[in-house]
């Protein structure tokens, strides 16, 4: 069929008359065809973006829903993982202070102790990047001292360094700004993670740590170059997955999520990371980091006093009341033993709804909240707490096995004062009460007003009272500069006096005299 399209107009003289007719046929088929086309060309496209947006929300809920479903599963696996790590180095800890203890039984009870940390370093590692996968991580922007880290960091691991024959430099040429704002403890974990593993695979030579800046004097550049065995070129695209460990089978040790973990926390600090090495040559590892400068005293830290290990409340002190409300057995009485050694009245809820029923009988000063608990749990049972007379001034401290530091602020919004995250330290605990409460207490090291001297000199004599296992721990500890984990080790430590060196010069980050004095006493063993 034939589409025809028809014009026709009249001719007219000056006085109006018609003259005659001009008519016009025009075959418009193909046009109209292809306006046809087109038009069905267009219903098809709407479909089809109709279809695709369908689609992508079906996709983005199903993502949603994964994501939830994966933040359940880790806030689950937190709390059962940690829940009874809490358990195994909080008795373990307390049965080492026990004077009747054999050496081997203290010897045997510091090989649990330093495989529970071990095995909850493990458990961090695997939470720490499941959280990432999850988007649950947060990076803290707050003042730090570049150049302490630095300092820390390259002391630390030269020791690590030297045991292998290696030397590890700070390249002199490097010029940084020595304040910034940034995420202290994940800059310290990338700086570790990355010497750490140039130790670990250099066989012989050195590392060297670089440090500069871009010419636009915004961003941080940041190089960790060592001598060893170099990565092969198809590694090169693997070292940064997952799980994924290269060279020898035997030489594999942790998770294989270091350089994973260090390459998220670069990424989630604004920054880049990327390798450069030959086989036989060596691996330089290059880092650019966004930075902004801060001023010195921005970044000062309160001076931490040590008194030595907690053995009951100073004279004078109130008859104070302590609820801790946990579903946990094996963590009720850890806290309960912690409350009671020092002389502090206690009593015990399994669940929220006991929790809130015990508060309006007992009126505690304090209580000790799980976040996690069945019948009632602790946010809800706080807010039920501060509703009530009295609620409005009791303080409420949850001790919490979660994974998400998100979740703080949950807590906190909910009319919780503070949170301490299980495993905890039993200094965490006690300091938690003189912060909130103002409890004052007595030391074991408080030898008659016997001060350290500024020049006290840790030897490796001073060190020969101590077991071999508490040594390598003590050792570990430092290397790691995980602060918690290197209390814990010196907590481990009875003789007062030493106990009282190690912790004057831990509060000082003297931590290469310890470690040369530890290195020194085994070269004499």
């Amino acid at each position: 069929m034939t589409d025809v399209l028809y014009n026709a107009s009249l001719y007219k003289n000056a006085a109006g008359t018609v003259l005659g007719v001009f008519a016009a046929a025009r075959d418009v088929t193909v046009q109209k065809q292809a306006e046809a086309e087109l038009r069905r060309y267009k219903d098809h496209l709407e479909e089809e973006v109709q279809q695709r947006t369908v689609d992508l929300v079906l996709a983005r809920d199903a993502a949603e829903a994964a994501n939830r479903a994966k933040s359940v599963f880790l806030s689950s696996m937190s709390h059962e993982l940690r829940t009874p790590m809490n358990a195994i180095l909080g008795f373990s800890n307390l049965m080492r202070r026990a004077e009747s203890l054999s050496q081997e039984q203290r010897e045997n009870l510091d090989i649990i102790n330093r495989s529970g940390e071990h095995l909850l370093n493990l458990i961090n590692d695997v939470l720490e990047m499941a959280k990432i996968e999850a988007g649950r991580v947060q990076v803290e922007h707050e003042p730090i001292d570049l150049g302490a880290l630095v300092r820390d960091v390259s002391d630390m691991m030269a020791v690590r360094a030297r045991e292998k024959g290696l030397q590890l430099l700070v390249d002199q040429s490097s010029e940084f700004p020595r304040y910034i704002r940034g995420d202290e403890a994940r800059l310290r974990q990338v700086l570790i993670n990355l010497v750490g593993n140039a130790v670990k695979f250099t066989p012989h030579g050195g590392i060297t740590m670089r440090f500069g800046m871009k010419p636009d004097n915004t961003r941080l550049l940041i190089e960790v170059e060592d001598s060893g065995i170099g990565i092969k070129p198809a590694d090169q695209l693997r070292i940064f997955e997952p799980f994924v460990q290269v060279g020898e089978l035997s030489a594999q040790k942790g998770t294989g999520l270091g350089l994973t973990i260090t390459r998220q926390f670069v990424q989630l600090m604004g920054g880049t990371i990327r390798v450069e090495s030959e086989p036989g040559e060596g691996s330089t590892f290059r880092i650019e980091l966004p930075v902004e400068k801060v001023d010195a005293w921005d970044v000062s830290r309160p001076e931490k006093v040590l008194k030595g290990e907690i053995t009951g409340l100073a004279a004078g002190q109130p008859e104070y009341r302590i609820l801790i409300v946990e579903d946990q057995l094996e963590n009720q009485l850890l806290l309960t033993r912690l409350m009671t050694q020092v002389g502090l009245g206690v009593k015990v809820a399994e669940n929220g709804q006991l929790g809130v029923a015990l508060f309006q009988s007992w009126h505690p000063h304090l209580v000790w909240m799980d976040r996690r608990m069945p019948v009632m749990d602790g946010i809800e049972a706080t807010r039920r707490i501060r509703e009530l007379p009295g609620g409005a001034d009791v303080k409420i401290v949850a001790v919490t096995a979660s994974a998400f530091m998100e979740q703080r602020d949950e807590m906190l919004a909910a009319g919780m004062d503070e949170f301490v995250r299980k495993p905890y330290r039993f200094n965490e605990i006690y300091e938690c009460l003189a912060r909130q409460l103002g409890v004052q207490y007595t030391y074991a090291s408080e030898l008659d007003g016997e001060d350290i001297s500024e020049e006290v000199m840790l030897t490796e004599k001073m060190l020969s009272v101590l077991s071999q296992a508490l040594r390598d721990e003590l050792r570990a500890a430092l290397e790691s500069l995980e602060i918690n984990r290197i209390e814990t080790a010196i907590d481990q430590v009875n003789d007062v006096k030493l106990n009282k060196i190690l912790k004057h010069l831990a509060t000082n980050f003297d931590y290469p005299a310890i470690l040369k004095a530890l290195q020194a006493d085994s070269l004499e063993i």
